[in-house]
Parts: C-alpha cells; sequence; structure tokens
C-alpha cells in the first residue's frame, strides 16, 4: 500500500521532517472526508482551532503512530485550523472534546469506505490458484470499568453472581491476507 510505504520510509529516516497531513491527504480522498463529516451528530456553526476534518485526520494518524500520545500525534502532523499545533497551544482537553465532539458515526462511515474501495483492489502476489484469500479471526477486549460498559458488553462469567474484573467486549474482523487489509469488523457483548 503507497500509504504505508511513506510512512515506513519515515520511519527508516528519523531525522526526516515528520509527516504532515497532507501524505494522508494523497491517498484519502477530500470528498470522503467532507461526506463523512455530514454523519457527525454534533454540527457547529464557529470555526474551532481543532476542527472536524483535523479530527478525522488525527485518527487516521493515531493507527499509524499508535504508540505516541494523541496529542504528540496531533503536534507532531501540526493539526490544528491557524497551523500552530504547538506544546503549549492545544490543550489536551481541546483534543478529547474534539473527538467527542466528531463522534463515531463518521470515522466509522470512512472505515466502511476504505475497506470497500481498497478491499477491491488486487495486488501482487495476493492471489492463490486465482482466488483472494480471506480470514476472519475474532479476540476478546478487556474495556474499561464503566457502568454504561458493563450495561453494554456485560461481563465474562455472567452466569452467576460474580462479575469478571471488567466489561468484555468480543472482535471479530475479516482481512484480506495478502494487503492485510481490515474490509469488515464487528463488536458485540461477551454473551449473545
Amino acid at each position: 500500500m503507497p500509504l504505508l510505504n511513506d510512512l515506513l520510509d519515515f520511519s527508516d529516516h528519523p531525522l526526516m521532517p515528520p509527516p504532515s497531513a497532507q501524505l494522508f491527504a494523497e491517498h484519502l480522498p477530500v470528498e470522503w472526508i467532507q461526506h463523512c463529516l455530514t454523519l457527525s451528530a454534533h454540527a457547529t456553526v464557529r470555526r474551532r482551532r481543532l476542527p472536524g476534518d483535523m479530527v478525522i485526520w488525527m485518527v487516521v494518524a493515531m493507527a499509524f503512530f499508535r504508540n505516541e500520545p494523541i496529542t504528540d500525534v496531533v503536534r507532531r502532523l501540526n493539526l490544528s485550523a491557524d497551523g500552530e499545533a504547538g506544546m503549549n497551544l492545544l490543550a489536551r482537553s481541546a483534543v478529547t472534546q474534539a473527538r467527542q465532539r466528531v463522534g463515531a458515526a463518521p470515522v466509522e462511515w470512512l472505515f466502511h469506505q476504505t475497506a470497500q474501495t481498497w478491499g477491491a483492489e488486487r495486488y501482487q502476489k495476493d492471489d492463490w490458484h486465482g482466488l483472494q484469500l480471506f480470514a476472519i479471526d475474532g479476540a476478546q477486549f478487556r474495556t474499561p470499568d464503566e457502568p454504561e460498559l458493563r450495561e453494554h458488553y456485560g461481563s465474562a462469567n455472567t452466569s452467576t453472581e460474580r462479575q469478571s474484573a471488567y466489561p468484555v467486549m468480543r472482535l471479530v474482523a475479516l482481512m484480506n491476507l495478502g494487503s492485510h487489509m481490515l474490509l469488515d469488523a464487528a463488536t458485540a457483548p461477551y454473551r449473545r
């Protein structure tokens, strides 16, 4: 994947300047970003320091820089309306509030759009005897111990009075084995 190659090139050369949101913009059509923002439950009139489109870029970048704090990702990519996402100019709470303001629906739509588009692409060495290879796998994750999460996902041992220490979420995903592209994913409560 060209985007992954660009990011790997960046990580191989630590003295290079950090990539900008422009790097991601080369691989994600701006129309997709604009459309997914129309799905946000929260409309805003004022122009914020961290507008919705920048929040979407931030979420995409978080997948590539997953070992870094979110605020560092914002600063690394200089994601802000005025182009000044410096250390003292953008509060951590602003990043959290921006993610909450945009919500999950735009990111979910973008995931499905990219999976549908890129998942249909064929790559060299992607075939086995003329067939594409896919895998389905699942996992369980402990979530933060919040009442809403426990009510939605449940516990690992809900057949008794006792509950596990954390709510447990199940995840299942479909992946192309050649490109490692996730084509679909779903979460569900532990007992369902």
